[in-house]
């Protein structure tokens, strides 16, 4: 179970972040949420935390699916978000580069499947098979809709059995404020003189990887009470 202080840190972090961006001194916030920049090094910090947090837990807990899972999910979230440490290591993939629309080494800039925006004004299915779409779908699917199927019998035992923990209503609720106020000043953030709507998605993206972290260390983390609970009391 998440402690009231995670919370309550979790949701001032959260909410802080989002308004800095939308009434901040403009070219500040673009310094911090440019490329190679504190909230792009952030979202990997973060995803880093998650992944060694899921990697300790595999030789601590009784049920090893759920970390063995989110160790694979942060390794390549933290792969994507570096795109694959490239800029670290200096190396090049040219037949990735050349079909990426911002010539890096990753999947999630492939023209085939870049975007996914929810302000633009036309929406298509072929929007859902989009990079961020469908990392959307995954992300509010594991917070948002799992814990509801979790009430059927079935499910409820399925996932008791891989060792699922259920966030509690609090985390849930924290996470569903922070991010409808995020997607809502979205639809009127200006693009001019500073571009807020790509500062947000930013800002968003690094939020996306804080909850995941989070989430990792309340529930998954090896401890006494999370070995011996299924999540569903």
């Amino acid at each position: 179970m998440a402690s009231r202080s995670l919370i309550v840190t979790a949701f001032f972090f959260s909410i802080i972040s989002i308004l800095f961006v939308w009434f901040g001194e403009e070219n500040l916030v673009f310094d911090l949420t440019k490329e190679d920049s504190v909230v792009e090094y952030l979202s990997a910090l973060f995803y880093l935390a998650g992944f060694v947090i899921s990697f300790i837990a595999i030789f601590k807990s009784q049920r090893i699916i759920l970390p063995i899972v989110w160790v694979v999910l942060c390794f390549v979230f933290l792969g994507e978000e570096t795109s694959w440490f490239q800029r670290i290591f200096d190396y090049s993939v040219p037949e990735i580069e050349k079909i990426s629309t911002q010539g890096e080494f990753n999947l999630h800039n492939l023209q085939i499947i870049q975007g996914g925006s929810l302000t633009n004004s036309s929406f298509e299915l072929s929007h859902l098979f989009k990079s961020q779409n469908i990392f959307r779908l995954g992300f509010f699917g594991y917070f948002l809709i799992i814990p509801l199927l979790a009430y059927i019998p079935t499910l409820k035992r399925l996932l008791s059995k891989i060792g699922y923990r259920k966030p509690d209503t609090s985390f849930t609720l924290v996470l569903l404020v922070v991010f409808a106020l995020s997607f809502v000043l979205a639809l009127y953030a200006p693009l001019e003189p500073v571009d807020i709507k790509s500062a947000l998605a930013e800002t968003r993206e690094m939020l996306y990887a804080f909850f995941i972290m989070l989430y990792i260390f309340a529930y998954i983390r090896p401890d006494e009470k999370n070995q011996l609970a299924t999540g569903f009391s």
